[in-house]
Order: C-alpha cells, then sequence, then structure tokens
C-alpha cells in the first residue's frame, strides 16, 4: 500500500514539475518574440532641412528671436507625419553665434498638434546641446560668425499620430538677457525617409515671410504589436489551459 501511495505522489510530482517548466518555456517564448520586436525599433530624423544650405552670398538669412517677442513675435514651423505613430526624441534647430546673438539655453520650444477646435499643446522641449553634425558655417572655418546645431529634448513624453498636422513654436522669453538668432533656409528642400511632409515657417518677423526655419524631427516608431508576439502569447494561454 505504501509503495501505491509512493508511485503517485511520484508521478504527482513529475505532472507538476513539467507544468512548471512549460510555463518557463512559454514564457521564454513570449520575452523573445518581444525582445525581437524591440530590437526593430530605432530613433532617427523623420523631417529634415538641415542641408537645405543658403544659396546667396553671405552666412545665411539669420533671424532674431527677441526677449518677450518685442519686436519680432515668434517662428511657427509646421510638419506633418506620414503613417504610423512616433514619440518624438528631439527637435533640432540651427543657431548662428556671434557678438550679437547667443543663448539657445533661453528659448522656448513647444510642440502643438492642429486640430479642428485650434492648437493642442502636446509639451515643451529643453535641455539643449549640441549636435555634433556639421554645419554649412562650421566655427572651425567661420570663427568670427559661425552656425551650430542644437538639440532640444521633450520634457516628457510626447507622441505622434498618424497623417496628422503639427506646428513648432519657438520663442524668448521677457526675461531672457539677450537675443538669439535662428537659421532660415529660401526653399523648400527637405528630406523624409517616410513620407513626411515640412511647410513654409510662419513668423513674425516679415523678413522671414515665405522661408523655411532650419528645422529637424527626431522620433521612434512606436510598433503595434506582432503577429509572432501575439500568437507567442495565444500559445502561452493555450499552454496553462492544456497544462490544467
Amino acid at each position: 500500500m505504501q509503495g501505491i501511495i509512493h508511485e503517485i505522489q511520484k508521478q504527482d510530482f513529475q505532472m507538476k514539475s513539467m507544468f512548471f517548466i512549460k510555463q518557463k518555456l512559454w514564457l521564454l517564448v513570449v520575452i523573445f518574440s518581444l525582445a525581437a520586436v524591440n530590437q526593430k525599433v530605432e530613433a532617427i530624423i523623420f523631417v529634415s532641412n538641415l542641408g537645405d544650405f543658403w544659396t546667396e552670398a553671405g552666412i545665411g538669412d539669420i533671424e532674431g528671436l527677441f526677449p518677450g517677442g518685442n519686436h519680432y513675435g515668434t517662428d511657427t514651423a509646421f510638419f506633418t507625419t506620414g503613417a504610423g505613430n512616433f514619440s518624438v526624441n528631439a527637435i533640432t534647430l540651427e543657431f548662428a553665434d556671434d557678438s550679437s546673438y547667443s543663448a539657445p539655453q533661453w528659448v522656448n520650444v513647444q510642440l502643438f498638434q492642429q486640430t479642428g477646435r485650434g492648437n493642442l499643446l502636446l509639451g515643451s522641449f529643453g535641455n539643449p546641446v549640441v549636435n555634433p553634425t556639421p554645419t554649412q558655417w562650421p566655427q572651425s572655418s567661420h570663427p568670427n560668425a559661425y552656425t551650430t546645431f542644437i538639440d532640444f529634448s521633450p520634457l516628457g513624453q510626447i507622441n505622434l499620430n498618424s497623417f496628422s498636422q503639427y506646428s513648432v513654436v519657438v520663442s524668448m522669453p521677457a526675461k531672457s538677457p539677450v537675443a538669439a538668432a535662428l537659421m532660415f533656409a529660401n526653399s523648400s528642400a527637405y528630406t523624409s525617409p517616410a513620407n513626411w511632409t515640412m511647410s513654409a515657417t510662419t513668423s513674425g518677423n516679415p523678413y522671414a515671410l515665405g522661408e523655411y526655419l532650419i528645422m529637424a524631427v527626431n522620433a521612434t516608431s512606436v510598433p503595434e504589436p506582432s503577429v509572432f508576439g501575439l500568437l507567442a502569447l495565444g500559445c502561452l494561454f493555450f499552454g496553462f489551459r492544456r497544462s490544467k
């Protein structure tokens, strides 16, 4: 009798062990499938005119941003997304740096979504850092008057939708001790690997009428759950059901 009980306990222990092994195997399938999806997600520049060089004489069209918007107000640059959902990583702008202008750290950068009811503020950007991409007028070649690309990071999560129009509004707060100078292009020559578009900038400065703010939008695609990932989750659920 004791032998029979021992054999039953042994079989029960083996069944429980197999159940836990199956659980771990199915869990590993899900982890590897989701990891495979995440490895495909990369941050890239979805729309940019950083390489649209000024073709006329001089360093290019430099337009000032003055404290409190006095006297030329703000600059508003527009872009439209393509298919997919995205998370914004950075907005890149080009600043002129000489004895008259500086201080990108004082600039306000905000992102709005254009809606049927108006403009919806999605978030602000800050923490400006130098983007090492060389400009057409780098400091090494033009030590007295040069330009620099500056990256601004979102201060919170900012997501973008498919085929939607957005605006980047750049201004200078009234408390800024100096003005800043942004670079503009005189054509609509932008690049996009994902069919985003860029429109002419609206500016309070009449001298920037019809021009394009030098700007790039760096973002990450937010993938939909992969078929393989969903299949793995389904198999995991089915495996648990059968094990029970």
